[in-house]
């Protein structure tokens, strides 16, 4: 079990700032959620940047009546008698069903029977009420990091994807929960709503883009994927689909909706840099393999084992790397810029020895010292331990 640190530290305290204010400057919210949001902060930050919760004060009775109409909703067609349903709604329901029970099998929280209940409840009444796309196979994936976080609120952040506290739950308190996923899932497909329209134009969009991106910046292994008879439709389609949800663990995939989420509409666009530099991170093991065990590693999740461990220090290098390839080539900026990963190592051990230095800097500060030090210790605090801030430079990663 995973729990937040005991003293707050100057990044959370930093949200706190932002959070309680009566009008919330989303600005702010956003530059501080770009590096990652503290756990105890996130249900609340993610409703607010996904337009689900307002920035004035007026939110906890916008909560109560959007709770209120998720009641309804999910009253009027989940919990309709069979016989009253269509031919279509009984296809629909038996397909959401379907998937639910396959949804994050590594996760036991998604094994227990009350969260698939709601998730199924949720993602038909969704599917119901937006006729236009409908319900598609990959939906239920978007849902699992907001359920996540949505309960993970009731109990300060703490990790819940182990079922530990979920018959502490009440089912009043769950259908909360999931009405938050709801909406929170309402606004996020709106805003990559031709991802799963007919023929799905932005997924096939994105593609492109992707491709495009791995010729300036990693062309030798996408002649190598080619030159096996490995199509980036044959993996990459999944990782658009499905926002990478199912190619790493949920820690990593939460972290890395808190950078997508403080983009604004602009997310998808940087997901398709951010899915060329995790295809990057992973470019010295493909080019050892086959057809098949390369395929096999890409569509079986090249983020978990046994291909590898890829956790969240692992993602911080792949944001970084696709912040800085996205500034790059849109600024079109000349050959000799395009990064290589050769210090790839170099960059993890310098985070890692940041977070270190921070932690001693951070306990120092706390327990005495004069208001200049403590000052002095949270500027080097905000400086140090957000390496991807210091990134934006673009010569930093560059050869």
């Amino acid at each position: 079990m995973t729990r937040p640190e005991p003293s707050q530290s100057y990044k959370a305290s930093q949200f706190e700032k932002v959070l309680k204010s009566n009008i919330v400057n989303e600005r702010d919210l956003r530059k501080l959620s770009w590096n990652g949001i503290p756990d105890e902060h996130r249900a609340r930050t993610w409703k607010i940047l996904l337009g689900y919760l307002p920035t004035n004060s007026s939110r906890s009775g916008i909560l109560r009546r959007k709770r209120e109409e998720y009641r309804h909703f999910a009253s009027l067609y989940a919990q309709q008698h069979p016989s009253v349903r269509t031919d279509h709604e009984r296809q629909l329901i038996k397909q959401v069903r379907a998937d639910v029970q396959r949804t994050a099998p590594y996760i036991p929280l998604f094994r227990a029977n009350r969260v698939q209940v709601s998730l199924e409840r949720l993602l038909y009444t969704w599917s119901v009420r937006h006729p236009a796309s409908s319900y598609v196979q990959g939906i239920n994936d978007l849902a699992t990091p907001l359920f996540t976080v949505s309960l993970q609120d009731y109990f300060d952040g703490l990790d819940v994807i182990e079922l530990q506290y979920l018959d502490a739950i009440s089912d009043d308190i769950l259908l909360e929960v999931e009405a938050d996923c709801y909406w929170c899932l309402n606004s996020l497909l709106s805003k990559i709503q031709d991802h799963y329209t007919p023929d799905q134009p932005g997924i096939q969009r994105m593609l492109f883009q992707m491709e495009n991106i791995l010729r300036r910046v990693d062309p030798e292994l996408l002649t190598y994927l080619k030159g096996i008879g490995i199509e980036l439709i044959h993996f990459a389609f999944r990782w658009m689909h499905c926002l990478l949800v199912r190619e790493m663990s949920m820690k990593c995939a939460i972290r890395m909706w808190d950078t997508y989420l403080s983009e604004s509409d602009e997310f998808d666009s940087h997901h398709v840099y951010v899915c060329a530099a995790f295809l990057h991170r992973f470019g010295h093991k493909l080019r050892t393999m086959e057809f098949e065990d390369a395929l096999s590693a890409l569509t079986q999740g090249v983020g978990r084992l046994p291909y590898g461990e890829f956790d969240v220090m692992d993602l911080e290098v792949v944001l970084s790397q696709a912040h800085v390839w996205r500034l790059q080539l849109k600024g079109n900026r000349p050959k000799r810029d395009i990064c290589r990963w050769e210090q790839e190592e170099d960059i993890v051990l310098k985070i890692k020895k940041y977070q270190s230095v921070l932690s001693n800097q951070m306990s120092s500060s706390q327990s005495g010292g004069t208001m200049q030090q403590r000052d002095m210790c949270a500027e080097y605090l905000e400086e140090t331990l957000y390496p991807i801030s210091l990134m934006s430079d673009v010569g930093f990663l560059c050869v």
